[in-house]
């Protein structure tokens, strides 16, 4: 423990420890300060699972804003979930040293807030993400923070694991197949985006989408979204009349997950609820824009990406200063092809379509 790095889960150690038979052993325990945003939360879903994998034994605790707690509560390898109050740093604190003593945290924020919260809780060892001025509060840092071209944000999360001895494998479950026997067809649809309309495609081409795709299948769609999202699920909802039901802002994250799972599919923006549809295996359709899909773009093989690569992107701007050419450039017409290739088999000898970025909208 007192090297520079020390392998916390054990996985290069050889040596063992005789324990006497009945010994009662006190778990080792461990902190993991969760992202605040939703979509950032489930990209780190995998780093969590690899350090439960490289030490079961260990006791893993979730330290979360209340906003997004019931992502983590239905993670099986996380024992418990302790809510931060949204505010108060000291109070933060407070909440975490109340907890039983915990031998290390792993910071997946790169906030200086972050760092000092279990810096003020009083954990010995703090691990994670230089930046923001909060080394100091850090003794051991990851060594993937060094700038290195489109690295997923998923794969970063899984380096910094691996800090403290968790293997990197970068395997992702695949979305589960649709349902085609089903009357009908539950397909959701998000068409805002919190972070800025940047990211947010034409609701007047969802609206097309949905309308052609109802048209030809039996599908009922679902709008989802938060209260900041009510005018643009109105446009939506208003060119789709009694094909659409509309659940923008009245839901919250829990029942956003229960309504979700039982859904088809997703087509959204690049958003935390397409995320999360990926973390629940339900297909996803995603349109990019501003935003590089190297980086956040949902892993899996059997979600679909479109983008088209534009001058001017990725800007991750949350408006747009220009003539939003990123999201003009993406048709109504390949959206529909790729959701009816989802639901339509490929014919028999046939190779299915390639996984992720669609031949149309590569880079």
């Amino acid at each position: 423990w007192k090297t520079p790095r020390p392998n916390f889960l054990l996985s290069r150690y050889k040596r063992g420890v005789f324990v006497p038979a009945g010994t009662p052993l006190k778990p080792f325990r461990i902190l993991i300060r969760s992202a605040n945003w939703l979509g950032d939360a489930v990209m780190s879903v995998p780093a969590v699972r690899a350090i439960k994998a490289g030490r079961p034994d260990a006791h893993v605790t979730i330290a979360v804003p209340h906003k997004i707690a019931p992502v983590w509560k239905i993670v099986p390898e996380v024992d418990d979930v302790v809510e931060l109050p949204r505010k108060s740093i000291v109070d933060a604190a407070r909440r975490l040293r109340r907890q039983e003593y915990f031998d290390v945290a792993l910071l997946f924020p790169n906030s200086f807030r972050s760092a000092l919260e279990v810096f003020l809780a009083g954990v010995p060892r703090r691990v994670g993400f230089v930046g923001h001025g909060r080394r100091f509060l850090l003794n051991q840092i990851s060594s993937a923070t060094r700038t290195r071209g489109i690295v997923h944000q998923t794969i970063r999360y899984l380096e910094l694991a691996s800090t403290i001895g968790a293997p990197i494998r970068q395997e992702f479950l695949a979305p589960r197949a649709i349902n085609r026997e089903r009357r009908p067809l539950k397909f959701a649809l998000c068409p805002g985006a919190e972070y800025g309309p940047a990211k947010r495609w034409l609701p007047e081409r969802f609206a097309e989408v949905a309308l052609q795709i109802v048209a030809e299948f039996p599908v009922q769609w679902i709008l989802f979204g938060t209260e900041k999202d009510a005018a643009v699920g109105a446009q939506v909802a208003s060119a789709m009349s009694d094909a659409v039901q509309n659940r923008i802002g009245q839901t919250d994250l829990a029942q956003l997950i229960a309504e979700l799972r039982d859904c088809d599919l997703l087509l959204s923006n690049d958003t935390g609820t397409m995320h999360l549809a990926a973390l629940l295996r339900v297909p996803v359709v995603a349109i990019f824009g501003s935003t590089e899909p190297g980086k956040t773009m949902p892993l899996g093989k059997g979600h679909r990406v479109i983008r088209h690569h534009v001058e001017c992107s990725p800007c991750f701007l949350r408006e747009c200063p220009l003539d939003f050419r990123c999201m003009h450039a993406v048709t109504s017409a390949e959206v529909v092809g790729v959701i009816r290739r989802m639901i339509t088999p490929p014919a028999e000898g046939r190779a299915p379509p390639r996984p992720n970025l669609v031949p149309s909208a590569r880079a």
